[in-house]
């Protein structure tokens, strides 16, 4: 309103609830308000068919989860809420095999700042695996149909996956940033909050297992559109309205989310990791980016080695690492590795792993003692660097060591499939 007279010529609204709260705060727009839904659930809806092409974009493989970690702009968002670190953590405590993160940023955060600031402040998760799409496309729409786990703040984002059927949690929520009686507000009564007390994995499952058939997120989730699949059809008939102009004869339609390409997706696997070992049936492997853990590692277990590039530009972390890896091309062909070539200067070594062309490795001990390792089974996320964490725990685990040439069942975490490696003396 200005001087009494309401300006717009149109008001558009995705609900009819909103209707009530507009007659309330501004009764006089209702003569030009419409009810018109909302084009981009739509879209979302419109664009399931197409889930599998989207998480292969995002680098995602069968047997991983995909996490969207979804911020709106301002100091309480997700990223901007000082007393949260929720993306860090995320990177920091999700096994790196089993899952991969995207990050959908508000433009309003992108311009702001600008991206080479907001890139700046994520180059450490960028390097540990953080997917980062930029502001102008779509693909946070795509990461959102692809996405198995949401944690959102007070942004429409967090409301559209819900809307969606995505176990959600809040990493942040502002309260005082949300109108009373807007399905936002439902939205932070109903999602968790993310807990600083309890690791991220845990929580992550728990609301997949409460959230997946509860009735007041259905029925939260029905809130965004009072008119689903009708926006593309409403909004054209109303804006060929207000141009005097006759419809086209065919339908409007809802277009597809396409499907992204991204510059660059890096691998989840980083130079340095922390590879956590469980005995049971066989041999469980979960490694996390080293770089990103800090004083609080519960999510670790007390059965975890660091593992290192031997080239790593951090001498701190070569020198305490128990496993430096040592990949093919830097070998000389014609040379036989030594421990005495590559062990000096790294106190902290125990086993130095020279990859085969297999994909398994050549281990070195400071004894002069030689094992290989060799995959007969080779899972996607097996590597040579999971068959020297097999090797370090064959010599140095708690297990009992098999004295002659045997096969480990490796595994990675719970639907991954399982490796089989050929462990034997030299």
């Amino acid at each position: 309103m200005h001087d009494g007279v309401v300006i717009p010529a149109a008001v558009l609204l995705s609900h009819h609830e909103q209707l009530e709260r507009l007659r309330t705060g501004c009764p006089e727009a209702l003569p030009v308000s419409t009810v018109v839904g909302d084009p981009c659930i739509d879209q979302l809806r419109a664009s399931a068919p197409l889930r599998a092409a989207y998480r292969k974009a995002f680098g995602v493989r069968p047997d991983q989860r995909l996490v969207v970690a979804s911020s709106t702009w301002g100091q309480h968002s997700l990223l901007g809420h000082a007393e949260a670190d929720s993306l860090r953590r995320i990177l920091a405590e999700l096994p790196a095999d089993e899952f991969r993160v995207v990050a959908a940023i508000h433009p309003n955060a992108w311009y702001a700042h600008g991206a080479w600031q907001v890139h700046r402040w994520l180059a450490d998760l960028l390097d540990n695996g953080l997917i980062l799409p930029a502001p102008e496309t779509e693909a946070w729409k795509a990461a959102l149909v692809a996405a198995d786990h949401l944690v959102g703040d007070h942004g429409s984002v967090t409301l559209y996956g819900v809307s969606l059927g995505v176990p959600a949690l809040l990493g942040s929520f502002s309260d005082d940033t949300t109108a009373p009686g807007s399905p936002l507000e439902q939205l932070g009564k109903l999602i968790p909050r993310l807990s600083s007390w309890e690791g991220v994995l845990p929580q992550l499952h728990r609301a997949e297992t409460e959230q997946l058939a509860d009735p007041a997120l259905a029925e939260l989730g029905g809130q965004v559109t009072s008119v689903p699949g009708e926006s593309a059809a409403r909004l054209r008939t109303l804006f060929y309205r207000h141009l005097g102009l006759a419809e086209p004869d065919r339908p409007a339609a809802t277009r597809i989310v396409p499907v992204p390409v991204l510059p660059e997706v890096r691998s989840t696997l980083v130079p340095a990791m922390m590879a956590a070992t469980e005995h049971g049936p066989g041999l469980r492997i979960r490694r996390y980016p080293a770089r990103l853990q800090r004083s609080r590692r519960d999510h670790l277990g007390q059965d975890t080695r660091l593992v290192a590039d031997h080239a790593d530009p951090d001498a701190g972390l070569r020198r305490s690492a128990d496993v430096l890896l040592v990949p093919a091309d830097r070998i000389d062909p014609s040379a036989e590795p030594s421990w005495e070539e590559w062990g000096r200067g790294v106190p902290g070594c125990a086993l130095i792993a020279v990859e085969q062309a297999d994909g398994g490795c050549l281990a070195l001990f400071p004894d002069g003692r030689r094992l290989a390792a060799a995959w007969q089974q080779r899972p996607a996320w097996a590597d040579f660097g999971v068959a020297a964490v097999v090797l370090h725990d064959h010599v140095y685990g708690t297990a009992p060591a098999a004295t002659t040439s045997h096969t480990v069942e490796v595994t990675a975490g719970p639907g991954q499939p399982a490796g089989l490696l050929l462990v034997r003396r030299c």
